[in-house]
Order: structure tokens, then C-alpha cells, then sequence
């Protein structure tokens, strides 16, 4: 039970935990009433737990390290980092956990509305705060705060979406097929001629493309127009900080592969790390079109190793540079971006290259989600059809214009049944068991 006490112009709750008194204090006695009441409710039902004195700061610090080290890949660990150092600990930081209430967790998330964003190095001058970077923060203090319950520091998880913006994924330029065609036509750097193959035809990412290995390629029939090529992606190139690898160390066994550096003090790393998810480890079939220039690429690369000998750095890559080192994504953006603007077409990023292939291959396919999830790699086919939600449309489109046609127009096709009627008579005959369907439909009960 808990009692309240007057302690000059405040009002307190008092209350036992383990043999030891506690003080709640608040500025109305109507607080602390509605304090009482919630304790005495949670201690009936067993589930009160006692407010933290802890700062937030510390208990983010210990939040990383037993959650963070367990649950994040090395890329989640850096934003999240950043998340907290930028954003967080500056505002927040020096709050106990025990006065933290929903009420004050929307007015910080209102407030960092209209501040600015921490400046990038090599970026301009940054504006206000995205609302992509509200909804990351909202995310990651959402996540902290419920394990702040499970391990009883708090009772109540005080974070809302009240007042978060709404994820809004920014709609990305995707190239018509025709132009595509156009933009392979002109590429002379058979490195990124390889990466927008690989990207269009395989439905690979970026880091996917530069992290593909000879050893992994199957050219198939070569005598035969490549039948039967393939090629199969388990990892993915990747720029990671050394801090992260250090303070991660049960992620290590994700590395397959850490390439040596030109700097003996780097802040970063370059890896072939592991794909998270089985459905991203996958085999696609290649068409003889890519094959042919993924062919052409490394009859270039014997070339190179024959004249550089002992200076060609093989590591079995597919996308080398010319000393046989990694090529990393932000290499191929860079001349993907480079050979737009030299060839005056429509400005699209790199991995827009693997949304036009999932639209066509969705479009070849009729829409079958399964057989074009394979070739993608994501994880499930809602993924696929939330994301090309508006290729699916299309059928959906085509039926409204079939109907139209079938019911409302008196066109007549030449190879149709007399009327509308007539193809279903006919239909019937085909299917015994639509007869029953008709008349579950038909026949009022």
C-alpha cells in the first residue's frame, strides 16, 4: 500500500519496496493521487516496478553493450551510435529514468522537429532534422525502453508514435526498359557495363555486385550460347568501421573475408560480410547476354594478371579494379552518376537498376511473386508485392478493360460464342464443378 504525505508546497508517495521506504514527489496533490492509485494497482497485480534513479545516458551505455553487441550487424551498430551521440544524449542524456513519462517523451520528439541536423563531414550545411531520422530515434528508444522493462528498471515502455512522423520512403526514378537498353548500349567501362548486367538481369544489390567472386560464376554451356549459366550470391562487399569490428566481436564469425589495407591506422575496414538471411543466399540463372560480358570481363582480367604479374592483387573478384583490388559500391555510383550526366539520360541512382528488374521480370512473369522473390532475395513475398504494388496493378488494369469489353461493349470477338451467355454454357461444359460455384452464387438461400 502507499500513503500520501504533504512536504511544504509538494505532495509525496510513499510507499516500501523490499523493507526500505520510497519518496515520490509531485507538485499537486492530484498527481499524487493518480500516483498512488497506479502503485497500489500494480502492486496488487504483481507488476510494479520501482522508478530507476538512473540517467539515461548510463543506461543507454549498458543497453549497447548487452543488447547492441548480441542484435545489431556492424552497420546498425554505427547508426545507432550515431543516433544516440548526435541526437539523444544531448537532449535527453542527463534525465532519470524515473521522471521519464509519455507525455515528456512526445515533447522531445516534437522539439527535434525544429532542430537542426548534426553537420555530415563533406556535406553542406545541413537543415532541420528528417523526419526519417525522428522515426529511426523513435524506433531505437522504443526498443531500449522495453528492455528497460524487462529488466526492471521501468514499469511502463514511454515511448509513442504520437508524436513521430510516419516512415516515408522517398519514391525513387526507375528507367524504362527501352532507355536501360540504351544506357547498356553506350557503356564503355566494362567494370560498370558488368555491375548495371549483374544489377538488371540478376536483380542484384550494390554490395551484392561488388562482392561477387569468380569462383561463385557458372558460365555454363559456353558453346552454346551459355546455357544454363549461373551464379550464386552469398556475400556482400562492405565499408566497415574498426570500431564496430572490435566492439562486435561475436558478429565476426559474419566476415568471410577482411582485405588488407593501405593505411596502418584506419578508422575503417573493407570485408566480405555474410547475407542476413538464407532467402538473400540464393542462385540466379543468368541470360546469355550478361554472361557474354561477364565473359569478355574476365578474359580482360587474365589479360591483366599476365602483363602485372606479382603486382595484380587477385582476390577473385568480379568488379576489380585494375590491380585486382575490391571496386567499392560508392566507386560505382560515383561512375554510374559520371556516365548519366556524359550521356544526358535520366537521372536515376544505382540500385533503381534493381527495381526496373524486378518490375520486368514481374511483368514476364504475370505477376507470379514466388518464382521473382527467388531472383531478388527478399525475405518475403510481401515484401515484394508491397514494394511493386503498383506493377500487380497493372493485371488488375487489364482485367477492368477485359470486363468492359465482356460485358458492356457489343464488340464481338471473330473466335467467341454468340454472347456472353453462350461462353459461360460453355465454360460449364468444360468444368463440371463451376456449375456448383454458380450456384452457391446464384441460388438466394
Amino acid at each position: 500500500m502507499a500513503s500520501i504525505a504533504k512536504r511544504g508546497n509538494s505532495f509525496s508517495v510513499v510507499y516500501k519496496v523490499d523493507g526500505k521506504q520510497k519518496w515520490e514527489t509531485f507538485k499537486t496533490e492530484e498527481e499524487a493521487n493518480a500516483r498512488k492509485l497506479e502503485i497500489e494497482y500494480e502492486q496488487m497485480k504483481g507488476t510494479f516496478v520501482p522508478p530507476s534513479s538512473m540517467l539515461v545516458e548510463d543506461f543507454l551505455t549498458r543497453y549497447v553493450e548487452v543488447y547492441g553487441t548480441t542484435k545489431w550487424s556492424h552497420s546498425s551498430y554505427n547508426s545507432n551510435i550515431s543516433l544516440i551521440r548526435n541526437y539523444i544524449v544531448p537532449n535527453i542524456g542527463d534525465w532519470k529514468l524515473k521522471d521519464i513519462n509519455a507525455k515528456k517523451m512526445d515533447s522531445f520528439f516534437t522539439s527535434l522537429k525544429t532542430q537542426k541536423a548534426v553537420q555530415q563531414k563533406g556535406r553542406g550545411e545541413p537543415g532541420l532534422i528528417s523526419d526519417r531520422i525522428i522515426y529511426d530515434i523513435n524506433q531505437l528508444l522504443s526498443n531500449a525502453f522495453q528492455r528497460a522493462m524487462e529488466w526492471g528498471d521501468i514499469g511502463k515502455n514511454p515511448v509513442t508514435r504520437n508524436a513521430c512522423p510516419d516512415r516515408k520512403d522517398k519514391k525513387r526514378s526507375v528507367w524504362d526498359p527501352s532507355i536501360a537498353k540504351t544506357a547498356l548500349s553506350l557503356c564503355r567501362d566494362l567494370n560498370l557495363l558488368a555491375a548495371m548486367h549483374l544489377a538488371i538481369a540478376c536483380s542484384m544489390r550494390i554490395g551484392e555486385v561488388t562482392g561477387l567472386r569468380w569462383q561463385f560464376v557458372d558460365f555454363g554451356d559456353e558453346e552454346n550460347s551459355f546455357e544454363g549459366a549461373s551464379l550464386q550470391i552469398d556475400s556482400q562487399l562492405q565499408r566497415i568501421s574498426t570500431k564496430s569490428y572490435e566492439f562486435l566481436r561475436r558478429k565476426q564469425d559474419n566476415i568471410n573475408f577482411v582485405f588488407p589495407t593501405f593505411k596502418e591506422k584506419g578508422n575503417t575496414m573493407l570485408v566480405l560480410k555474410s547475407l542476413k538471411t538464407d532467402s538473400s543466399r540464393r542462385t540466379v540463372w543468368i541470360p546469355p547476354t550478361t554472361a557474354s560480358v561477364l565473359m569478355q570481363l574476365k578474359q580482360e582480367q587474365e589479360e591483366l594478371k599476365a602483363v602485372l604479374g606479382d603486382e595484380y592483387r587477385d582476390f577473385d573478384m568480379v568488379i576489380a579494379h585494375r590491380n585486382g583490388r575490391p571496386v567499392e559500391g560508392s566507386n560505382i555510383d560515383e561512375k554510374f552518376g559520371l556516365f548519366i550526366a556524359e550521356n544526358q539520360l535520366p537521372d536515376v541512382d544505382f540500385h533503381s537498376l534493381r527495381h526496373l528488374s524486378t518490375t520486368v521480370k514481374l511483368i514476364i512473369n504475370n505477376g507470379d511473386v514466388k518464382a521473382v522473390q527467388g531472383d531478388t532475395g527478399h525475405s518475403q513475398a510481401k515484401m515484394v508485392t508491397d514494394t511493386y504494388a503498383h506493377i500487380l496493378d497493372q493485371n488488375r488494369k487489364k482485367t477492368a478493360m477485359k470486363f468492359e469489353k465482356a460485358f458492356y461493349s457489343d464488340e464481338k470477338d471473330e473466335d467467341a460464342p454468340e454472347d456472353l451467355l453462350d461462353r459461360l454454357a460453355d465454360y460449364c461444359a468444360k468444368n463440371p464443378g463451376a456449375v456448383d460455384k454458380l450456384k452457391e452464387i446464384l441460388v438466394p438461400r
